[in-house]
């Protein structure tokens, strides 16, 4: 009974936890689509993306894009190795191709910015962007966070 009693609780517990920080990550979220991309269309790269995938480093980064006057950049906003430092600049070359530069940062603080392409789905739900040094290219794979449907939100 008492351990019965125990997993009840751990489990109301769990539930209670998971419920706080999804409320905790959509407010945050909330806040940067209100600064950034409230009451406007938006372009096919801009919006909140989450890495689904990393030749080099751990998935799970999300990042977010922005239109700055002709240009895109990129911030990691959560659970990456740099977080709030524009880490990407792009430039659109039509709905699904941009092409620019991205920062590689190093543990030790050096930062080296290289050329850099991305591909985005035909459907706008996720993305590739290739980019790295000389000798070594590094490949990641994005899905869609925010909007989740691109086209309803541009409506």
């Amino acid at each position: 009974m008492y351990n019965f009693k125990f997993k009840k609780y751990f489990l109301l517990f769990f539930l209670l936890a998971n419920l706080v920080i999804n409320y905790t990550y959509a407010t945050n979220y909330n806040e940067i689509i209100d600064k950034f991309f409230l009451n406007r269309k938006i372009d096919s790269i801009e919006g909140i993306w989450e890495k689904s995938f990393a030749n080099q480093g751990p998935t799970g980064c999300v990042t977010m894009f922005y239109k700055d006057q002709s240009e895109y950049y990129q911030i990691h906003i959560e659970e990456c190795f740099v977080i709030g430092k524009i880490t990407g600049k792009q430039k659109k070359l039509d709905v699904t191709n941009y092409e620019g530069e991205n920062a590689i940062y190093f543990y030790d603080g050096k930062v080296i910015w290289k050329p850099s392409s991305i591909i985005i789905s035909n459907d706008l739900k996720s993305f590739s962007i290739t980019h790295g040094s000389d000798n070594n290219k590094f490949v990641e794979k994005w899905k869609r966070i925010w909007p989740e449907e691109f086209h309803s939100y541009n409506k």
